[in-house]
């Protein structure tokens, strides 16, 4: 009795202590996944991105940028909610991309100059919802297939997954909440055919290893306006980047979103061998500023 008492009070203890837990005072656990499309097989994309996980002490050094400026326009795609404009977002996410050599057409505009094409559609989905495994998809993503995860398409029910069970149409990403596992445990245990008994009550059949988590999320997926504007919903995503930190009590996403987007700028238009992970100490980022680097006349002045 006195045994079960202790570990009551224990386990209170534990329980208040995280409850008063500053997380502005603790490193910002970031984490990102990131795939070029147009580099290498799907094959290689699939085991680098699902490769073990990396902790990272420090920041990388960023890749060459392109020889001559990449204009771009964002797309918004699934927008969750947040306390943050989605305009805020964009121009959060225009610093590391200037680090990369990716100029925003507006932005440039506004400042005063007239870029001479759109090289680039960049695609944004972000907020906070629930997740499971924060990484890039390995699927084919197109321009039709907008998503976060993949999906049903038509006559091709099991197109979402080029490696793997191809008879899953879910994302194992995503996880699932504690309802979306009872309602799985009541398809199978009352509805489903064609399973045997064992397998109709298996973990495996019933959603194990299902944890998930409130995270923040930003997820760019780059297209190349030309291949949108010929190939339309068939047009190829060039690279992705999936960046996320979990939520805690009293978090909110305008007070990560700097520390996320700058921490990414390495890894835009690049693929990580496996995700990448930061303890970012609280109050930084990682990557400064950027120098503007126009293309173009400046904007006739009235």
């Amino acid at each position: 009795m006195e045994k079960a008492a202790l570990f009551l009070f224990v386990a209170a203890l534990v329980a208040g202590c995280a409850l008063q837990t500053d997380w502005s005072k603790q490193p910002l656990p970031v984490t990102v996944s990131a795939a070029n499309y147009s580099r290498l097989s799907p094959e290689e994309i699939y085991q680098r991105v699902h490769a073990p996980a990396s902790v990272q002490e420090a920041a990388p050094s960023l890749p060459p940028a392109p020889s001559s400026p990449l204009f771009y326009a964002f797309v918004p795609g699934e927008i969750y909610d947040s306390d943050t404009p989605l305009e805020t977002v964009y121009h959060e996410l225009a610093v590391p991309l200037a680090h990369r050599g990716y100029f925003n057409v507006l932005y440039e505009y506004k400042a005063g100059y007239l870029a001479k094409r759109v090289d680039y559609l960049i695609r944004v989905h972000c907020g906070v919802r629930r997740w499971r495994v924060p990484i890039v998809r390995t699927d084919k993503i197109t321009w039709g297939s907008d998503g976060l995860v993949s999906s049903w398409h038509g006559d091709h029910p099991q197109s979402g997954h080029l490696i793997g069970d191809m008879a899953k149409a879910s994302d194992s990403r995503i996880g699932q909440d504690p309802l979306e596992v009872i309602n799985t445990a009541v398809f199978f245990q009352n509805y489903a055919q064609g399973f045997s008994q064992q397998d109709r009550y298996s973990p495996d059949t019933l959603g194990a290893d299902t944890a998930n988590a409130e995270y923040c999320l930003v997820v760019l997926d780059a297209f190349r306006f030309d291949d949108v504007r010929t190939l339309g919903k068939d047009a190829p995503c060039v690279w992705s980047t999936f960046i996320a930190v979990p939520l805690h009590p009293g978090q909110q996403f305008s007070q990560l979103l700097r520390t996320m987007a700058r921490t990414a700028a390495p890894y835009f238009g690049e693929t990580t061998q496996g995700m990448q992970r930061y303890e970012v100490p609280p109050g930084k980022v990682i990557m400064g500023e950027p120098i503007e680097i126009p293309e173009g006349p400046k904007t006739p002045q009235p």
